[in-house]
């Protein structure tokens, strides 16, 4: 504002606070480079006043100095007594301070804190007054300075204020696309002010609807760094890798969205070059008799729901349809029985000895189980049959067909076909051999045969089949038991095989 107190005509006033501090930083009185030039002189007044209060000898009470005439009139005067009443408590007179033999003693005094340098809290008594002498001529000489400085600023304030009061006109830019309608329209200029909130918070081009659009930086960069199709994986047209194939084109390493979405172009670009070319059949699937088909298509699937009305559906017929064209016959698919899964594995049987017959002999659960290591089928997969245990683990629900085979050899060294003395061979005494399907432990009996052995007989063969429905996590193994008065042996020809198919869930 301008000041009212002033007639300074024909001069237009000028207000101090539009003028600023070109000056230096002074940190001692708080003045900074760009202050108004109102804040300037009244921190100079503020500290010259402080000044002045602190160096007025009416401030200070002198009564204890006991001073009959009259007393100090200004800080020097002061700073003087004090010295000369300190001399007298030390027993110094001025006309002896400057002699050797009559100088100050060497005496220690406590220091002031605002004298404290490098942490000394004491010093000699001389110093202390020569150092209080020093900072009161330095403060005389700061004051004088500052006087200096308060009447140039003041200069400087009146020509200031004798100036036109300064205006400014924000620039203008000319816009080449509109930011807003019916305000920032392309080909125009307009000033800065206008563009920067049209740039800023526009709802239609606008900076913060930009971003409620594409997201921040940060999930910009998030999404380039999901890509899945690296410069390695092969293209669909050619067989190559996209780094090979699209050299040059191709971004190994996406940084930007930019990198990225041309990257998503030559993978959609190669993708549709691929379908372009490939012909895909129609699927139609038609009802007979007694049967509702209901179509459901999401997406690009469909599903076809067919139910039967009064009768059972065991089986329908599909054809394929090209074009308008029908191509190979019609098949029909039984729909009672699931896809069937076969698992065969065969080995040389394990060397049976012959145990004694008594109670609770010929159990099939207290046999050997043969391990066979030599699969001959299996579209089971892994984790069904432990070729180290001979143990079969089911792993679905459903109903099974097992069977078994098992071929045998008697031990020569047990008398077969030896010489009695009078060249007739030695009979093998009767006896029991069992084999079949049981539990690993315990003596759940699935399939059990026996081959009795009633007359002289080199080879045994037992063999059995059964079918049940068992459960995931059931075992099963084939065992067998020995409980003639011969010992069994592998020989050529001889085998052990376990043969599981599924017949349905």
């Amino acid at each position: 504002m301008k000041p009212l107190n002033l007639d300074n005509k024909p001069c237009s006033p000028v207000s101090s606070n539009c003028i600023v501090w070109q000056g230096p930083d002074i940190e001692c009185i708080e003045i900074c480079t760009g202050d108004t030039i109102s804040d300037v002189v009244a921190n100079l007044a503020t500290e010259l006043c402080t000044i002045l209060d602190q160096t007025n000898v009416s401030n200070y009470d002198l009564s204890c100095l006991n001073i009959v005439n009259c007393g100090p009139t200004d800080f020097q005067a002061l700073i003087q007594l004090l010295i000369e009443k300190i001399c007298e408590l030390q027993n110094i007179t001025p006309e002896s301070s400057g002699s050797s033999s009559n100088s100050c003693p060497d005496c220690i005094v406590t220091v002031a804190s605002c004298f404290i340098e490098d942490g000394a809290t004491t010093m000699q008594f001389l110093d202390y007054v020569q150092m209080i002498a020093s900072k009161v001529c330095a403060l005389i000489d700061e004051i004088g300075q500052l006087q200096t400085q308060i009447t140039n600023l003041d200069n400087r304030v009146t020509i200031l204020e004798e100036k036109d009061t300064p205006t400014f006109t924000l620039p203008s830019i000319l816009v080449d696309c509109t930011l807003s309608t019916g305000n920032v329209v392309a080909g125009n200029a307009y000033s800065i002010d206008v563009v920067l909130e049209s740039l800023v918070n526009d709802d239609d081009y606008g900076y913060c609807a930009l971003l409620g659009s594409t997201g921040l930086p940060v999930d910009l960069l998030s999404a380039v760094a999901t890509q899945c199709i690296d410069g390695s994986s092969l293209t669909l047209t050619k067989g190559t890798s996209f780094a090979s194939e699209y050299l040059g084109t191709w971004v190994n390493s996406p940084l930007t969205v930019a990198d990225a979405i041309t990257n998503l172009w030559l993978v959609v670009c190669d993708t549709y070059e691929y379908l372009n070319g490939v012909s895909f059949p129609v699927s139609i699937v038609t009802a007979g008799e007694n049967i509702t088909v209901t179509d459901t298509v999401v997406g690009s699937t469909t599903t076809y729901e067919v139910s039967g009305k009064d009768t059972i559906v065991t089986s329908i017929d599909a054809s394929v349809t090209v074009g308008s064209v029908t191509v190979g016959e019609t098949t029909t698919y039984d729909l009672s029985v699931s896809p069937t899964k076969v698992f065969s594995v065969q080995g040389l049987p394990t060397n049976l000895n012959k145990v004694a017959p008594v109670l609770n002999t010929s159990r099939l659960c207290d046999g050997d189980i043969q391990i066979n290591t030599n699969i001959l089928e299996d579209d089971f997969g892994a984790g069904w049959y432990n070729m180290a245990t001979g143990v079969f683990t089911f792993q679905e629900d459903g109903v099974y067909e097992i069977s078994f085979f098992q071929h045998m050899t008697i031990d020569d060294g047990e008398g077969w076909y030896g010489d009695s003395g009078a060249g007739v061979p030695i009979p093998v005494a009767n006896g029991v051999l069992t084999a079949g399907i049981t539990s690993p432990t315990g003596c759940n009996f699935l399939c059990i045969n026996n081959c009795t052995i009633v007359q002289e007989k080199k080879h045994i063969s037992i063999n059995g089949s059964f079918t049940r429905s068992l459960n995931r996590t059931d075992e099963i193994a084939l065992k067998v038991i020995n409980v003639t008065a011969r010992d069994y042996i592998t020989q050529g020809g001889d085998t052990s095989r376990l043969t599981i198919v599924k017949i349905r869930d």
